[in-house]
């Protein structure tokens, strides 16, 4: 494979009102800086003072005309960002590898998976946002923008999750202001690159950068009618909270979980060592949908250990090439954090069963397997995701003792399930209260087609677009009568009302 580029790139500032736009009072700057190798800086890339505020207005005020557009040509719109994104998919995958330390296989697989999200999301827009009538009533269900929408980019596969919302919002017919995550602004800025030439009208997708703070002003920000957030559970409190005031806001939660699988004694023992391995460690760990808990039946505990061991240790773990599997962790402060809770998981009812070598230099952490011998349900080992390369495992004497495990945590985002019988594995998925769940597959690749819980009760996914859209009856025609006012009774008063009157004359 040819060497990385190094190539030091210049940040463009805010893209708002169709155009790039550099910091008139310097807020601050993301230095972007390859987790493998840190001498490979890829550029400085500054935000402003102003930014929020000027991306906010700018899409407040392309609304009006985003909005009126019509649905059509909206898509029409879009369709010319799928070739723009092809065009850019090389560059991509280089930014992408260069600035989170995946390998490019990696990268280069949520690259191509833009084109396809965008065209599948596209290709049922108008069966999604087509307004419905009723042939037994003066009704129609019509379909609203909610009007702009702040979409908070997560740090792990920062393109591809912000980009289902970006899009689905878009379609729906609201306009956009973007933070993606901090550890990713160059491929952000290329991302926007893409939505520029695309020549959307100005205003309907804007893009700032910055770190924590100027997303949570972002969401704030009074002009910002709905907010999409993806990342972890801590986080999406704090955006709870600071929006308490604010109840018609729709806040839309995309959280981790500490994500189990279960292996039951008549599970393809090779297969779920195989498939668990791949969910827990790719992506270093760092993906929310990640699994970090296995629980194991007691009569098939040796022998999954000793293939989930010898699956661990053939994981290929350095700087991204084709043939790296792991990469680093996104920063030496998410490496360190986790590196200090891993370093108590023995103290906290765990023992080490295995822990790899890792390169000395980048952010690195190598793979670890420890096993849960004593149940501690508030120690922060067990208890919190660490988004890091770690499994515990847990001995189980039943699936009723693996549900108590898996649900100890609270909600659970993915979940997997490994036994060879149909109909077991539908009596026990009906159990286990999770958003995603599968079945003698890993968790980390949930089809685009499907729905995607974010634990919330608001779907993402393939019906992004019911999340980012208004449901509005409209009706018409005589309405009820109420005695008392005077009005003559209606013979067409529809009896399934549920209108506020009085129950009866005297109320």
């Amino acid at each position: 494979m040819k060497p990385l580029r190094k190539i030091v790139l210049a940040g463009l500032g805010r893209f708002s009102a169709g155009a790039f736009h550099a910091p008139a009072a310097a807020l601050g700057q993301l230095e972007s800086r390859s987790p493998s190798d840190p001498s490979d800086v890829l550029g400085s890339f500054p935000y402003g003072e102003e930014d929020v505020d000027e991306a906010v207005l700018a899409a407040m005020q392309g609304s009006t005309r985003w909005r009126q557009t019509s649905l059509t040509m909206r898509i029409n719109a879009l369709r010319r960002l799928e070739k723009e994104l092809a065009t850019r998919l090389p560059e991509l995958t280089l930014r992408l590898g260069r600035e989170q330390g995946r390998p490019p296989w990696e990268c280069g697989r949520e690259g191509q998976g833009l084109v396809a999200r965008l065209s599948h999301t596209l290709n049922g827009a108008k069966s999604a946002l087509e307004d419905r009538g009723f042939d037994d009533l003066d009704a129609r269900l019509a379909h609203r923008p909610l009007g702009v929408v702040a979409v908070l980019g997560p740090a792990m596969l920062p393109i591809s999750t912000s980009h289902t919302h970006i899009v689905a919002a878009l379609v729906a017919g609201n306009c956009v202001v973007w933070k993606p995550s901090q550890h990713a602004p160059a491929a952000a800025q290329l991302y926007t690159e893409a939505l520029h030439a695309a020549t959307l009208p100005p205003g309907a997708f804007n893009m700032i950068q910055g770190d924590d703070d100027v997303g949570r002003r972002l969401a704030s920000h009074p002009g910002v009618d709905a907010v999409v957030f993806t990342g972890s559970r801590q986080h999406g409190l704090e955006l709870r909270q600071a929006l308490a005031l604010r109840p018609e806001t729709p806040l839309i939660l995309h959280l981790g979980s500490k994500n189990p699988a279960v292996v039951m004694e008549n599970a393809d023992l090779e297969r779920a060592a195989r498939e668990i391995t791949t969910s827990a460690f790719l992506t270093a760990g760092q993906r929310c949908t990640a699994l970090s808990r296995v629980m194991v039946h007691d009569a098939v505990l040796g022998s999954f250990l000793e293939h989930l061991l010898r699956a661990v240790k053939r994981l290929r773990i350095g700087a991204p090439t084709q043939h790296t599997f792991m990469g680093p962790m996104l920063s030496p402060a998410r490496r360190d954090a986790f590196q200090a809770v891993r370093e108590r998981a023995t103290s906290e009812g765990a023992s080490l069963l295995y822990q790899g070598e890792a390169p000395a230099t980048g952010c690195f952490a190598a793979p670890s397997v420890h096993l849960v011998a004593s149940r501690m349900p508030d120690a922060a080992y067990q208890r919190d995701e660490h988004f890091g390369p770690d499994l515990a495992v847990y001995p189980v004497k039943d699936f009723e003792d693996a549900l108590e495990v898996a649900e100890s945590t609270g909600h659970v985002l993915c979940a997997s399930i490994f036994c060879n019988d149909r109909k077991r594995w539908d009596a026990l998925s009906a159990e286990l209260r999770v958003s995603n769940l599968f079945w003698n597959r890993g968790s980390t690749a949930p089809s685009g087609r499907l729905p995607f819980g974010g634990g919330q009760g608001v779907p993402g996914g393939a019906v992004a677009l019911e999340a980012l859209r208004r449901q509005v009856p409209l009706q018409w025609g005589s309405g009820p009568s109420f005695p008392g006012t005077g009005a003559r009774d209606s013979d067409d008063t529809d009896t399934d009302s549920d209108a506020d009157g009085p129950e009866d004359a005297s109320a």
